[in-house]
């Protein structure tokens, strides 16, 4: 049997198919009442489902928000993912997800089939220094970019979500000088990006602050030129940096990973060296995915606040007027920097005094 039309519609209803598209549009301001009841009832006794596509194609808004990752390898992009679906549930709104491995061509075409597709916003979390492709596209539709914090005017007119990166590797540092540890080590991959360069500045800050000694380890992402930024292989970047934490002539007694993917992976790395966490070398990761609990032992983190960022990016986009509102009641850094979320510090067994 086929699928009815919105002509079979009209003939059951006793009107024109241009009524069917009113009142499948919304636009039923001149259209009496007991045609409504009709159109309705006709509706339901032939199951008719609007076809979406078409709908869009005529009115060139679909109800999809496009949502670009680096790579779901990493876990905190699948929940990032996860998130921004949840928020955009409640508009009513679906959301398509991409990995573009922080490739700006690869975003620009995927961008160019988002817009042709007619969705009502993006969301990037490739945290670029050069945004002009993204603010390219802001004529045409929102832009919200994670991980990018707005200090000057380089990113405008791009709206910004970001934790405060920098405050998470310098609460990182905070928390492991208070248990007495004098040598830190910040392991990364290449700090090609935005939110890493912001890592490693609170890092470095820390440090000098605390009168202590950081190191930096900048794990090699050249054998895979297909992915310089190493977003599909933080796990194995972590576990080969351990080895150069243990020789490392700062004898760092912790060590702090970009991000918990990473983090993990040190954590295999140095039990495959004999070393034990946290009675050998302390361990602290940033973002806070589930794996962290499986660890073992589980793993001290700073928790991104990811869906407090995902409702505020997918307000920006479907609700501007509201989140511009919120924006304004709190505290001027809102303003000066987009919007910034604390990170929060979560606490578990893989942090501890350092060995004597």
């Amino acid at each position: 049997m086929n699928e009815p039309k919105i002509q079979d519609v009209a003939r059951l209803a006793g009107v024109s198919p241009s009524s069917i598209s009113n009142f499948l549009n919304n636009r039923m301001g001149q259209m009496r009442p007991d045609t409504q009841a009709k159109i309705q009832q006709a509706i339901e006794q032939l199951g008719y489902r609007p076809n979406t596509a078409a709908r869009q194609l005529k009115t060139g808004v679909a109800s999809m928000v496009g949502l670009l990752v680096p790579s779901l390898a990493n876990q905190f992009f699948g929940a990032l993912a996860c998130a921004v679906e949840a928020a955009a549930a409640k508009y009513q709104c679906h959301v398509m997800t991409f990995s573009t491995f922080r490739d700006p061509d690869r975003e620009r075409a995927v961008m160019a089939d988002l817009l042709a597709y007619g969705v009502k916003g993006i969301i990037t979390g490739s945290a670029l220094s050069d945004t002009e492709h993204l603010a390219a596209v802001t004529s045409r539709c929102p832009v919200v970019a994670f991980d990018i914090k707005r200090d000057d005017q380089s990113h405008s007119p791009i709206t910004t979500i970001s934790m405060d990166n920098a405050g998470a590797t310098a609460q990182a540092v905070q928390h492991l000088a208070a248990l007495g540890h004098r040598s830190i080590a910040l392991v990364t991959p290449p700090p090609y990006t935005l939110n890493r360069q912001e890592r490693i500045r609170g890092f470095q800050q820390a440090v000098a602050a605390a009168g202590i000694t950081g190191e930096l380890i900048i794990a090699d992402a050249t054998d895979a030129p297909s992915d310089p930024h190493g977003d599909t292989r933080l796990f194995e970047l972590g576990r080969s940096a351990a080895s150069r934490i243990v020789t490392s002539s700062a004898q760092p007694t912790a060590a702090i990973a970009i991000n918990d993917m990473m983090a993990i992976g040190i954590g295999v790395g140095l039990k495959q060296l004999g070393r034990r966490i946290p009675a050998d070398l302390s361990l602290i990761g940033i973002d806070d995915i589930f794996f962290c609990a499986a660890h073992d032992p589980p793993l001290t983190t700073l928790r991104q606040p990811i869906q407090a960022m995902a409702d505020a990016a997918v307000q920006r986009i479907l609700a501007p007027a509201v989140a511009s509102t919120i924006a304004s009641g709190q505290e001027a850094i809102a303003a000066q920097d987009g919007e910034l979320f604390a990170p929060e510090l979560v606490v578990r067994s893989s942090t501890a005094t350092p060995p004597r």
